[in-house]
């Protein structure tokens, strides 16, 4: 007997779908049989992406988006209903990283980081939550990406740690809130990873991919970065049924990071740069 996949004929909207962690669930979610909303403002890199899932006989379909604009969220929202007639899974994984000391740091580069990372995630559930609770649906899903980076205090990411663990407190409040909608709505804690998120301070510290690696390795139990496809996985998980008494949970997925005893990504980091630059 054929299995069916853990997402058959399922809607999901997936943000920051172009690259990294977005790319990777959007191609595993369409091999689920979803039916993908890849999402990015990155166009050419998003077209791709949906491209090569149609190329699979995977079906997808890309949509323009700045996740910072309401009224972009409106028009993505109301696409999907009237392509679809509902949604089923919404990933806010869309963000950026960003690495300053706040003695350094500016009130408009702190607003960006917020706008981005955080806002952008109650921007997706306030919109998309009406569209998953209607009539024709059964309920759904919202995943939530925050970071590893929430559970410990690590110098050097004040702006960063601070609009992911906004994210978390959102999510747990919108599961309660959610709840009688039959909208689960979960976190998954993403460790190190290895996306394109990292390739300014690569670029910065002049090194390569597998340099990098393993100065920030060390930091995990597995002495190497997560890959994308594995937090996709994970967020495939809580998007599907499997995971249908789960809501308001937090899933990492960070090599062991938050059990080592002292070693934050920014320390790494500049270790690795005296030693780089010396």
């Amino acid at each position: 007997m054929e299995q069916t996949r853990r997402l058959e004929d399922k809607i999901c909207l997936i943000t920051g779908a172009a690259s990294g962690i977005g790319e990777a669930t959007a191609q595993l979610f369409a091999k689920e049989g979803a039916r993908v909303i890849v999402a990015d403002v990155q166009e050419n890199k998003g077209v791709a992406v949906a491209k090569g899932i149609t190329d699979e006989e995977g079906v997808a379909t890309f949509f323009r988006l700045d996740v910072t604009d309401e009224a972009g969220w409106a028009r993505i929202i109301d696409f999907t209903h009237q392509e679809y007639g509902r949604l089923d899974v919404l990933v806010n994984n869309a963000g950026i990283g960003y690495m300053k000391p706040i003695s350094d740091m500016s009130l408009s580069d702190w607003r960006m980081v917020m706008s981005t990372n955080l806002d952008s995630v109650f921007l997706g559930i306030k919109h998309a939550a009406p569209v998953i609770r209607g009539k024709d649906t059964k309920g759904g899903a919202i995943v939530n990406v925050s970071s590893s980076l929430t559970l410990k205090p690590s110098p050097g990411h004040a702006a960063y740690s601070v609009s992911k663990s906004g994210i978390n407190m959102l999510t747990k409040i919108a599961a309660i809130e959610l709840a009688d909608k039959k909208i689960r709505v979960n976190t998954v804690y993403p460790g190190p990873t290895l996306t394109p998120i990292w390739d300014p301070l690569m670029s910065q510290m002049q090194i390569t991919n597998e340099a990098f690696e393993k100065i920030v390795g060390k930091i995990t139990l597995f002495g190497r970065f997560g890959k994308a496809i594995e937090v996709a996985y994970a967020i495939l998980h809580l998007a599907s049924d499997e995971a249908g008494f789960m809501t308001g949970a937090e899933l990492r997925v960070d090599g062991g990071e938050v059990l080592q005893r002292d070693q934050p990504i920014f320390d790494a980091v500049s270790d690795a740069a005296d030693v780089v630059f010396k």
